[in-house]
């Protein structure tokens, strides 16, 4: 890989009259720590910060195009993935400010042809904004070969939910949170019943143009789309390559749209400055309903390493080759978008989240470098003891590399998902040897156990865990699920 290029664009810094109790970083603060994101971890896409009307930061780092050479560009276009899910529930909550649809309205009444007299005929659109329908979903892993088959063939969007949103229900409806792009698949097809037009007039027509978004859209394949940088993504032995082509019908609703920095950033102050939504539906939209999730959006309320509270809305996407993250400040006007097209995992949300944090008061220190950028190529390579070899034998470079609680785990959970169970107890035991006191370590490690067929040491893992949170439902759920009544030496899993 030849080594990454950097182009900036304009840097501009303006006090908001937003009151907060700290002063913001300066751009030369925030352009130094994306600096080390690049530097130190290979950040390749764009990023605009800002604080209200105030632009703080607009760059691009990397290529657009690394066979031609071409650096990225602060107006280039990407690809977004479920990032498309807010913008498709802000048009869904306009419709249903004026009228067009209901939140109480049901797939029976709105898609009668395909849902009618069915058990999904009682979903209403509430439930699939905020992914509480009980529809079953798509593969969630590119590896599984359903995207191998069926994800590459074009479908007109009826024709999809015929054959891949099937009627039944995996529970109720608004019984339990589970993440569905079915779901919003089926919003953009409602969407389409009840306006008559097709999913991309209305974004053009009721979000893309009022709020300004001359350069965004919905991917097709077939146009030529000027600027759009090219989408590439990494072997697990990370070697960079060309994605898996899917048909961006199969995307549609629920990761279909591409777009700039720029007019993601446009979208939110039309968003806030209500000229999509008014303040009461825009609120309605934004107010968890379960799981931290509201409608189309997550819903968080962060501790600051001062102790004070930040609610904070947001989306990640992706699609083979592009990753995208949109943070939104709800305590104060601060918004942080990225954009990324060498589908680089964890990094894009750690640097979104650390740019936030920082315009809230912590402390800037530069990115460290990635643990799983020097771990996983040696464990697909050599195995989990020549891994666990190389981390043990950092020496006087441990310092240079991040070994965060979020950092361990993320990368412990890449390789859990990855199947490389033995590599993911590694890294799970590093981070409970760590991070003694955090309940989360121990129930990662405890799911790590588990998958890794180690019962007796998963179950030990997960009561650890309880111990130390007894609110943690997923360690509860996972002993009860395994029998929390058997004590080590037990089996009958």
């Amino acid at each position: 890989m030849r080594p990454i290029a950097r182009v900036f664009g304009f840097v501009l810094l303006t006090y908001s009259a937003v009151a907060l109790a700290k002063q913001p970083p300066t751009a030369d603060e925030l352009r130094r720590l994306v600096d080390s994101y690049a530097d130190h971890r290979g950040f390749n896409g764009t990023v605009l910060v800002a604080r209200g009307d105030q632009v703080l930061l607009r760059a691009a780092y990397g290529q657009a195009n690394v066979e031609w050479a071409t650096p990225n560009r602060v107006e280039g276009r990407y690809r977004v993935g479920s990032l498309s899910k807010p913008l498709v529930a802000t048009l869904t909550m306009q419709l249903v400010q004026q009228g067009t649809l209901r939140l109480d309205g049901t797939l029976g009444e709105y898609l009668p042809a395909l849902y009618a007299g069915t058990p999904a005929a009682k979903v209403t659109v509430a439930q699939l904004l905020s992914h509480t329908s009980g529809l079953a979903d798509v593969p969630g892993r590119y590896t599984d070969p359903w995207w191998q088959t069926a994800a590459r063939r074009s479908y007109a969007p009826m024709d999809f939910a015929r054959e891949w949103i099937k009627p039944t229900l995996l529970e109720n409806p608004g019984q339990q949170w589970r993440y569905n792009n079915n779901g919003f698949f089926l919003l953009g097809l409602l969407i389409e019943q009840a306006t008559g037009q097709p999913l991309a007039d209305n974004l053009q027509e009721r979000i893309f143009a009022p709020a300004g978004m001359a350069a965004s859209g919905v991917f097709n394949g077939s146009s030529v789309l000027e600027r759009l940088a090219e989408g590439y993504t990494r072997t697990a032995e990370g070697t960079l390559v060309q994605p898996q082509w899917i048909d961006p019908s199969v995307s549609f609703a629920a990761a279909g749209i591409y777009t700039t920095v720029d007019d993601l950033y446009r979208f939110d102050r039309a968003l806030y400055g209500e000229r999509l939504l008014s303040h009461d539906t825009r609120r309605q939209m934004l107010t968890a309903q379960a799981s931290h999730h509201g409608f189309g959006w997550n819903v968080d309320d962060w501790t600051l390493p001062d102790g004070a509270r930040l609610q904070v809305v947001s989306h990640t996407g992706s699609v083979p080759g592009y990753q995208s993250y949109y943070l939104r400040s709800e305590s104060h006007e601060d918004c942080v978008i990225i954009l990324d097209n060498f589908w680089q995992g964890a990094l894009v949300v750690t640097m979104g989240q650390d740019l936030m944090e920082v315009l809230n008061g912590k402390p800037m220190q530069p990115a460290k470098r990635s643990l799983d950028d020097l771990l996983t190529p040696i464990a697909y390579r050599q195995g989990p003891k020549a891994m666990t070899a190389a981390y043990e034998g950092l020496g006087a470079r441990r310092d240079d590399y991040d070994h965060s609680e979020r950092a361990l785990n993320a990368l412990g959970y890449k390789l859990l998902r990855a199947g490389r169970k033995d590599e993911a107890v590694s890294v799970f035991e590093w981070s409970v040897a760590a991070y003694p006191g955090s309940a989360n370590t121990h129930d990662s490690l405890g799911e790590a156990y588990r998958a890794a067929g180690r019962l007796d040491e998963a179950r030990e893992s997960y009561r650890t865990a309880l111990k130390l949170d007894p609110a943690s439902q997923s360690a509860r759920a996972a002993l009860e699920a395994m029998g929390a009544d058997k004590q080590p030496g037990d089996s009958g899993d």
